[in-house]
């Protein structure tokens, strides 16, 4: 009779236990830590490694087995497994090296009772490797809840600090001097994007170049993807290719926009971030986009109510103006020829008794009188609103208008419009007086000899574009007529547009030319100007 060896049944079944193990752990309920186990090749190359360190338990070898499973239970934890499910393995194990010892005694007539010696010593150190796996597993979980609970304290600390602060650069200082702290960098960096480009750079601590890091921060807003760079300072989109950082670039957005970037730069050597510090970044990037939203709409309405002040007083003067204007020109004109013909009226009284053949021909004067006041009423009328609009359409009207403007002002006008355009009423003059307006503008102020003047249709648009190549003005520091009460005009054409659901832009640079174009819905529907 043949004496069986538990250390030898190991070795010689290793792989049987492996397999019988994963035909096993196939047959339970599904849980994230089966998955892993069963089709992933970590989960399986451990597995293997679990099973062959056990394998040598009984050869004394027992240090590597426990070490090996406090780093397990840390790792387990780390990853989310639940702590029932990573020790499934244990009696998994058990229950298939009894099948196999079984299989054996009967199949080769071995005696097992001098078995019971390694039985024992192995499920004490099994039960050791178990104790050590489920304590580094709690101490880990516990570290992460505490690390949770720091994490939901900073969170609420900051959300409560930012919010309450609405000027931007305020904004700006306790965001990165919150940041800075927090990962441990040297200099952090926010770059507020508006407009379509970087409007302001702000750093903690302050410096006044940004050169080191302007590049990857131009990169993250194209790209919108969080960026970073290595310590040989390679630029990188994948955050776990290494653990050590040099810059940490990302984009802050909410709501489909993007509001700027926030760079973290340890230029001097890398620093530790991982997936779990960008998932904690981001935290504070939702609350951070929040902030500048909040900022930008304050901004927003502080400057239309400043825009709605300056406006009032600029249409307040010029409707006086027009009073003035309108008062001399009828002064000047009918109220002149008025008094001309009540003098001719009275005159024709007393030639009736005394000459009529000379009656005659007075009559044909005064009749001449009447109609060239006639045509001085229309003049004023057509000043108040062109009836080429109402009778013929915007188009003819505007050419009307461009006609005149060259043969007054010597400027050439290389006009683009649209041959037909159904807009209603309400458009048509406002296009109207943004073209008047812009016109103005190129003749008093841009110093040049041209102008291109477009009217087209863009998909459901009417867009007007009125550009020069003359001397320009400064808009990179915001609306042109926020600093100079002189480009009034400009607000005045922004206002129009917006008031029939339409768009103002102003493109402009010192020596590049001027460009306004105003962008409206086009009105649905028959209107008076089919004509067009």
């Amino acid at each position: 009779m043949k004496f069986l060896s538990l250390k030898n049944l190991l070795y010689q079944h290793k792989d049987d236990i492996l397999q019988r193990m994963i035909d096993r752990l196939s047959r339970l309920s599904w849980s994230p830590y089966q998955e892993f186990i069963l089709r992933t090749d970590e989960g399986q190359q451990r597995l293997n490694i679990w099973v062959n360190l056990v394998a040598h338990l009984l050869e004394e070898d027992v240090e590597p087995f426990l070490m090996d499973q406090e780093q397990v239970g840390y790792y387990r934890a780390v990853q989310g497994f639940e702590l029932d499910n990573v020790s499934q393995i244990y009696s998994i194990f058990q229950e298939v090296l009894w099948e196999i010892l079984k299989e054996a005694v009967v199949r080769e007539r071995l005696e097992q009772f001098n078995l019971y010696e390694e039985i024992w010593k192995l499920n004490k150190i099994l039960f050791q490797g178990y104790k050590i796996i489920a304590k580094s597993w709690l101490k880990t979980r516990e570290e992460q809840i505490t690390e949770e609970v720091t994490h939901l304290q900073e969170l609420f600390y900051f959300t409560r600090e930012i919010i309450a602060t609405f000027e931007l650069e305020e904004i700006g200082n306790r965001i990165l001097s919150k940041m800075t702290s927090l990962f441990g960098v040297e200099t952090g960096f926010l770059a507020i994007f508006r407009d379509q480009r970087i409007q302001e750079i702000y750093s903690y601590p302050i410096r006044k170049q940004f050169n080191n890091v302007m590049s990857i921060m131009e990169k993250t807003l194209r790209e919108g993807t969080s960026l970073f760079i290595d310590e040989g300072g390679d630029i990188h989109k994948e955050i776990d290719q290494f653990n050590l950082k040099r810059v940490v670039s990302i984009p802050i957005q909410v709501h489909g926009q993007c509001y700027g970037v926030l760079t973290l730069d340890n230029h001097s050597k890398g620093f530790k971030f991982r997936r779990k510090e960008l998932e904690f970044l981001y935290q504070f990037i939702n609350i951070i986009s929040v902030a500048l939203e909040n900022a930008f709409i304050l901004q927003e309405i502080e400057q239309n109510r400043q825009e709605l002040h300056l406006l009032t007083n600029k249409m307040i003067t010029i409707q006086e103006e027009e009073r003035r204007r309108l008062a001399e020109d009828i002064h000047d004109t009918l109220a002149q020829a008025l008094t001309g013909i009540g003098y001719k009226i009275q005159f024709c009284k007393e030639l009736l008794k005394k000459n009529p053949k000379l009656l005659m021909e007075q009559l044909d004067v005064l009749i001449e009188t009447v109609h060239h006041s006639i045509d001085q009423s229309r003049e004023l009328i057509s000043s108040l609103r062109p009836d080429l609009i109402d009778t013929m359409g915007l188009v003819p009207a505007l050419k009307h208008y461009i006609s005149n403007f060259e043969q007054e002002t010597g400027i050439r006008v290389d006009a683009h419009l649209s041959k037909k355009l159904n807009l209603s009423s309400e458009v048509s003059i406002c296009l109207f007086r943004v073209a008047q307006e812009a016109l103005m503008n190129v003749y008093k102020h841009a110093e040049t000899k041209s102008v291109e003047f477009v009217l087209q249709k863009e998909d459901g648009d009417v867009t007007l574009a009125v550009a020069d190549n003359g001397r320009g003005l400064d808009t990179s520091q915001g609306a042109p007529w926020m600093k100079d009460q002189n480009k009034l005009g400009l607000l005045s054409m922004k206002k129009r547009v917006e008031a029939v659901g339409g768009t103002f832009a102003v493109k402009s640079e010192i020596n590049q030319g001027f460009r306004i174009e105003a962008k409206v819905p086009i009105t649905l529907g028959v209107s008076h100007n089919a004509k067009d």
